[in-house]
């Protein structure tokens, strides 16, 4: 794969899900984000129904997140315009006829998984059915559950996506963490089955690393990760005795979930799938504490250091030498670009169309 050059779709896929946030992140009262370029306000309604606005008023443009909620709608700080959960505006405090361009977008939302996600796209072709399955993650993960963490990443999001399909770096970068000399040397070995893009690495006759309960002994181990569009990670992992069955527990399953900020920042939604109680709170923190120190430790001083001596330049552009485990990083991007290009084709399409009837 050596030498390989591809031109790059830069922007972002806009008819695909992006968790906007966890659940438990929104309530009642306004929540400002901004996700792939946009301001977005999030609230909900009195039953607790998700909603989304376009985070700025349409008069002078300021962010409607400084202003409060009424009864379900929300009032623009700065003139007291006000607007309802479909963006329109519904009162004008100065008595004058509300004008046409006095609206807000709003975008689709559903909430799954204990997950809020967002459709920036067309608003018809927001179909539910294609979020992303996270159905590993328990309906009811515990008191202690290591499910609801977050990152800020001054990175672009697929510097992140690049490093998590990249499972060879595990053993550099974590040395010592989550990765050790044994584990170096295995082939990952990568397929695409219904859409998703796996990365497999199977290492059996190695040592385990210190996060496995068979720390430092002679093992079997894998790490499979599988990319599900646009952004979205799920992380299969094990530890057995030399030829035992490599069979997956639940709770050794991770969630990585990135949503673009802007063209170099990112959200990193983290989390794994184990069930704690209160009695496991040690347990729970521990995992908690091990898998946050090797974001912030290692993982992303390193890619917010790649991304800063890309300097904003798209990874194709630079030339990059490609190894042979970058298989399924490559193949990612490819998905990823391909769905830019197909919208941008399909939004071409529509414009001569509505040309040729204007004609």
């Amino acid at each position: 794969m050596d030498g390989i050059v591809e031109e790059s779709a830069v922007g972002y896929a806009k008819n695909a899900w992006y968790m906007a946030a966890w659940s438990s992140e929104v309530g009642k009262t306004l929540f400002a984000r901004r996700l792939l370029d946009i301001p977005v306000v999030f609230f909900r309604e009195e039953d607790g129904t998700l909603v989304a606005l376009e985070d700025r008023c349409p008069h002078r443009f300021a962010p409607l997140h400084r202003g409060r909620l009424i009864n379900g709608v929300v009032e623009c700080a700065y003139h007291g315009l006000r607007f309802d959960t479909a963006g329109t505006c519904v009162h004008n405090p100065a008595g004058d006829t509300i004008p046409p361009q006095a609206r807000v977008r709003a975008f689709p939302v559903c909430e799954k998984h204990h997950i809020a996600w967002i459709w920036m796209g067309k608003a018809d072709l927001a179909d539910p059915a294609l979020i992303p399955d996270f159905s590993c993650i328990p309906d009811e993960p515990g008191e202690c559950a290591n499910i609801g963490n977050y990152l800020h990443v001054r990175a672009n999001y697929l510097l992140e996506i690049d490093n998590l399909m990249d499972l060879s770096h595990v053993n550099y970068l974590h040395h010592g963490t989550l990765g050790n000399d044994s584990m170096r040397g295995h082939k990952v070995k990568v397929h695409e089955e219904g859409g998703a893009i796996h990365a497999d690495l199977w290492m059996p006759g190695t040592t385990a690393p210190i996060y496995s309960p068979l720390y430092g002994q002679h093992c079997d181990q894998w790490t499979n990760m599988i990319w599900m569009a646009p952004s979205c990670m799920r992380l299969d992992y094990g530890v057995v005795s030399p030829g035992e069955p490599a069979i997956q527990q639940p709770e050794d399953v991770a969630v990585h979930i990135l949503t673009p900020e802007t063209g170099r920042t990112t959200h990193y939604f983290y989390g794994t799938c184990g069930v704690f109680g209160t009695e496991q709170r040690e347990l729970a923190e521990m995992i908690r504490a091990a898998q946050t120190a090797a974001f912030v430790n290692e993982d992303n001083p390193m890619i917010e250091a790649v991304d800063e001596n890309m300097g904003g330049a798209d990874l194709w552009s630079l030339r990059p030498a490609i190894l042979s485990s970058d298989v399924a990083s490559v193949r990612v991007r490819r998905a990823i670009e391909k769905m830019i290009r197909r919208e941008r084709e399909a939004t071409s399409d529509e414009v001569v169309g509505a040309e040729a009837v204007v004609a």
